[in-house]
């Protein structure tokens, strides 16, 4: 798969409009940054990628980490592009998602310090993890049967998903249904994360972004799998006021969390 680099196609600046922004043309230190991140993908991730994915590019100047869309073709199979924001070759795990879960609070006169340690593995192997599951639950049809986008599969959002955007009543909170990745959401006071974290503990979600919708439920949920129980990378989430730590939360060990593992088991199976 790593043969399938190279600039980013001209479909993906005219889906964002990014006027300002470059392909990036990968180092050699880079090239085995890649080889190293698509080596820790999953036996199905790696089986389907290599049946649908068309390219993997890497873009300065983009807002986000990551995006991965369907080539445009008459072809009936589907094919896909992984676009990556360049800066994420520059980090690890832990800096990645701390500085992606503080875009969500307001630190402005608080004392409180957010931060997530997530090990020092490259950001690029949790960012393909996530990715190629967006392939897979598109080519397979996990959280939606395949073709019929807003129709919930089974088993894997049965019981914790209404709808592609809600969850079940007992997994919905006001104030998870406020944060910055919502349609609607916004940042909330970085005073008021403890009790956040505190509703994302009371559900099956791995994380506030999976928290959004099915299909990053299952991109999250996978690729921190695979980082906590089979790559053995830590998994926590901190507060700390001036230094000392006042909340922390390991949603990998959590017993809702930790129900859904059973779910996953194809996606290791040889």
């Amino acid at each position: 798969m790593q043969d399938r680099h190279g600039p980013a196609p001209k479909a993906f600046f005219e889906r964002l409009q990014l006027r300002d922004a470059t392909s990036h043309t990968l180092t050699d230190s880079e090239r085995h940054e890649l080889a190293a991140a698509l080596s820790h993908l999953t036996p199905l991730q790696r089986r389907v990628l290599t049946k649908h994915l068309r390219s993997i590019s890497f873009v300065e100047g983009m807002p986000n980490n990551a995006l991965t869309y369907p080539e445009e073709t008459d072809r009936s199979e589907k094919r896909f592009h992984i676009t990556i924001r360049a800066g994420v070759l520059n980090e690890t795990v832990s800096e990645l998602i701390t500085r992606k879960e503080r875009s969500c609070a307001d630190a402005a006169g608080s004392s409180l310090e957010l931060s997530i340690n997530a090990g020092p593995m490259d950001a690029l192997v949790y960012v393909l993890l996530h990715e190629a599951t967006h392939i897979v639950d598109s080519s397979l049809g996990f959280t939606a049967e395949a073709g019929a986008r807003y129709e919930p599969a089974r088993p894997f959002t049965e019981g914790i998903w209404e709808d592609r955007l809600h969850a079940v009543a007992a997994y919905r909170s006001d104030i998870l249904e406020t944060t910055c990745w919502r349609e609607r959401g916004k940042t909330v006071p970085m005073d008021k994360t403890p009790s956040v974290y505190a509703a994302l503990s009371q559900t099956p979600f791995a994380s506030l972004y999976g928290s959004n919708n099915w299909h990053d439920d299952i991109a999250e949920l996978v690729a921190w799998y695979t980082l906590t129980q089979v790559l053995h990378q830590p998994y926590r989430i901190e507060l700390r006021d001036q230094g000392k730590r006042v909340y922390s939360y390991e949603p990998m060990n959590s017993p809702l969390v930790r129900s859904r593992f059973v779910s996953l088991q194809q996606f290791f199976a040889d």
